[in-house]
């Protein structure tokens, strides 16, 4: 399949370059997009591509709740940005019939729905800190109505959708996946049938290696069909209108209204103890970076000073400079 020729100076290639990655040895570029099975495609991936670094896990800083989470920094998956490479390379990555260029989507209810819980609902660390406060929880006697919570977040993101698309995981795919930049060879509906193993069919054929995807990030478990009817539906289609337009998703049919999913008591409670947990984690994290970033500020301050008043005779190689 050709591919459109766009040159790096392009602005939709700038703009995905910041988020595309690229392995070259398997000569794959993979855009990724958040709640469309990209933990499970960048560990195959990274996997695949032999760049995986598991030893590096226990000294990030960074707040991840889960181990599989840590394939989001490339210091653990080894993957290149596309906008760190050349201009003669992204070319080749975009032109050339010997790399494969490929994306996953999916059905952007379904996907709002996960980035809720996930972002909202459970509190995961990101950059939605306004949207507990214009999506907070519906009580019902103290326990939380998921159904009606789920509905307030779709009013909450209809009205004002700049506070929570601060935050990728509720950006549209449409502004993700962009294929007026690239042609993509392979564009996976996650959601069907045989989706993800098809992409793991691409890493093995290319690796030699026996890649198979695991699931992560599993959800709490409520169906999407316990917590969402046709007028919350309604308002999220209108959200990712784009998203309809540029990749033709069939808008599903959702119940006129649906019984309340109400948590229990103790329900209720263990959700309020594992938020607690995660913002407990969050803050140490963040304290923990705040305090590495104070160090190597305080460094390159000594390091500059001495470089000037030795007239560049100290600290004067790359290595010396940055750390």
């Amino acid at each position: 399949m050709t591919v459109h020729a766009v040159g790096r100076s392009t602005p939709a290639v700038r703009h995905i370059g910041r988020s595309t990655l690229v392995a070259p040895g398997l000569k794959v570029l993979y855009t990724p997009t958040t709640k469309v099975a990209c933990t499970t495609i960048k560990w195959m991936l990274a996997e695949a591509e032999g760049s995986l670094r598991t030893d590096v896990i226990p000294r990030l800083l960074a707040a991840n709740l889960h181990r599989s989470q840590t394939i989001h920094n490339r210091h653990v998956s080894g993957l290149q940005k596309l906008n760190e490479l050349p201009p003669h390379q992204v070319e080749e990555i975009l032109e050339s019939p010997e790399w494969i260029r490929l994306a996953a989507l999916r059905d952007p209810v379904a996907r709002s729905y996960s980035a809720w819980e996930n972002r909202i609902f459970m509190r995961a660390p990101g950059r939605t800190d306004g949207g507990f406060e214009l999506a907070p929880d519906v009580l019902r006697d103290g326990c939380i109505d998921m159904t009606a919570s789920f509905a307030r977040f779709s009013e909450a993101l209809e009205q004002q959708p700049q506070a929570f698309m601060r935050d990728h995981h509720f950006v549209p795919q449409s502004q993700v996946v962009r294929t007026d930049a690239v042609r993509y060879d392979l564009l996976v509906r996650v959601d069907e049938p045989g989706g993800v193993d098809s992409i793991a069919a691409v890493f093995r054929e290319r690796s030699g290696k026996d890649i198979q995807p695991q699931r992560h990030n599993e959800s709490i478990g409520v169906p999407l069909d316990r917590a969402c009817d046709a007028a919350t539906a309604a308002r999220l289609m209108s959200v990712y209108r784009s998203d309809y337009d540029a990749f033709g998703f069939e808008r599903r049919a959702f119940a006129p209204s649906v019984e309340p999913y109400v948590l229990s008591a103790s329900e209720t409670q263990l959700v309020t103890l594992v938020r607690q947990s995660v913002e407990r984690v969050t803050s140490v994290s963040r304290a923990a970076q705040s305090k590495m970033s104070a160090r190597f500020g305080v460094r390159q301050i000594r390091k500059a000073f001495l470089r000037r008043i030795t007239f560049g005779r100290m600290y004067n190689t790359p290595r010396g400079i940055h750390w």
